[in-house]
């Protein structure tokens, strides 16, 4: 999560005071370990507003930008003093002029207002800028926001959008809470946050927004003083600590372990013989008997059908708990007969259909001893110009982090839930909603009950996938698959 701290015009022409503002949300970011930044805004005030109108008082913005003008030495001694508490410097451009400040006062972060997202001469630039960009999105439309989104990808930026209503204060019932979900969905690969204008005094929207996927907010702050009032708008440190600690409070809640616990593995019924048993005997149920607690080794009550009809390797003592070292077939192949049996029946549960002519293999990046919690079985359909996968996932499985260099995919959730990763941003895959997965994107993917999806791609070239974790990528294609027959 990364908060950008809107001071705007609230250092009201004073270094003194954007100091002031600049220690308050320095401490809070500090106290709650926020990525925080501050940002400014740059104008050219003597090119931005038309001669004719630069003394003109009776004009609201023309008076406030020429009362809260700083030179680009005091703008300078700001930035530095942003750096100098460990936060980030954020500036909004608001003309081309302005856009030579980024490199000479070391400005980190450029940030496009939702009145500059159709300013194409402004645009054209801050495109050609080696920056994260973030774009407010206030009174775009979709189809708009495909061209800027074009136009940053081009150039492969990294960029993200925010939501944003340009009504300030904004009511709550003016939010529009909703137009996050319809960003997330039409750019997936992207960031995707929240610029609010809402009222301090009123019950904060903001969590709700991360709990949709925000994963940048913008909020206006300033500082009260004898002198000096805040608008209806900005916030101080404490009234955007109480926000911060609901969100907080939002993400310690959501995230979760979903990892089996010490206390429901010490309810789980192990695997015991009845009777002393010689090697050589076949194992049929009535040998066995099932108790408490599982010790380390023994098979547990969930695997009983991959032992009936082996044979000991063995000789086992009465109330000895069985393993699968003890068996003729290998644990290797004992449970790759049990990843095949639990990956059919998913298949013939979801309607698809796997014939002899299809490629049919084992993703196994951390070997088969790990199948089960990373891994996924692949099914190549066709592979020409187009290619067509189906892959299958059990409960609890995921896929690691990678990206393709040459191949542009889709996934397409057929049965089950899936959550896909790109860049870092979980997209919750849904039947009838196909996600575009551009070349050289990282993604990972996981499932919770298990999942089959569809994969519709350009060709699949062996070799093409890089992995995050250098060691996978050390393995050959061969290492860590297995061609298996279903």
């Amino acid at each position: 999560m990364f908060y950008i701290f809107e001071m705007a015009n609230n250092h009201m022409g004073s270094v003194t005071h954007a100091k002031q503002i600049i220690d308050d949300f320095s401490d809070l970011a500090n106290h709650k370990n926020l990525s925080a930044g501050i940002k400014l805004q740059f104008r050219n005030l003597d090119t931005f507003i038309h001669p004719d109108f630069k003394h003109r008082n009776d004009l609201k913005y023309v008076k406030r930008f020429n009362e809260t003008r700083l030179t680009k030495g005091e703008f300078k001694e700001i930035v530095d003093y942003i750096h100098s508490k460990g936060l980030k410097s954020v500036a909004t451009p608001f003309d081309n002029e302005s856009l030579t400040l980024f490199d000479e006062l070391g400005v980190e972060v450029l940030k496009i207002a939702s009145c500059s997202c159709d300013d194409w001469p402004l645009l054209n630039d801050v495109v050609n800028l080696n920056r994260k960009i973030i774009i407010s999105t206030g009174g775009a439309t979709i189809k708009h926001l495909r061209k800027v989104y074009n136009l940053f990808k081009s150039k492969n930026k990294d960029f993200a959008f925010l939501h944003c209503i340009a009504e300030y204060p904004t009511p709550v019932d003016k939010s529009f809470l909703g137009r996050i979900k319809k960003l997330k969905e039409e750019f997936p690969d992207i960031e995707i946050g929240y610029s609010t204008h809402e009222s301090p005094n009123e019950k904060s929207v903001i969590p709700y927004a991360v709990a949709m996927g925000a994963t940048i907010i913008e909020k206006h702050i300033g500082k009260i003083t004898d002198d000096i009032k805040l608008n209806l708008y900005s916030c101080t440190a404490e009234q955007m600590k109480t926000v911060v600690d609901e969100v907080q409070f939002y993400e310690t809640a959501f995230k979760g372990d979903f990892s089996e616990s010490a206390a429901l593995k010490q309810l789980k019924r192990g695997v015991y013989v009845r009777s002393s048993i010689k090697s050589e005997h076949i194992i049929n149920k009535d040998d066995l008997y099932y108790a408490m607690p599982l010790q380390q080794g023994c098979l547990d009550v969930s695997n009983i059908d991959d032992i009936i009809g082996k044979k000991l390797l063995v000789d086992i003592d009465k109330d000895m708990p069985l393993k699968y070292d003890y068996f003729s077939d290998s644990n290797r192949d004992i449970k790759l007969k049990r990843f095949k049996d639990d990956l059919s029946k998913t298949l013939i549960s979801s309607g698809v259909t796997i014939t002899d002519k299809d490629d049919v293999e084992l993703s196994c990046h951390y070997g088969l001893e790990n199948f089960h919690e990373i891994g996924a079985l692949i099914v190549s359909k066709i592979n020409r110009s187009y290619c067509k996968k189906i892959i299958v996932m059990l409960p609890n499985q995921s896929h690691p982090t990678h990206r393709h260099l040459q191949k542009e995919e889709c996934f397409e959730l057929l049965k089950g839930d899936c959550i896909l990763t790109l860049n870092g941003r979980d997209i919750n895959l849904k039947k009838g909603y196909p996600i575009l997965i551009n070349r050289k994107v990282n993604h990972s993917f996981k499932t919770k009950n298990g999942c089959v999806i569809e994969e519709v791609s350009t060709t699949h070239i062996k070799g093409d996938s890089v992995y995050e974790d250098p060691a996978i990528n050390k393995l050959s294609v061969d290492e860590r698959k297995i061609k298996i027959k279903i």
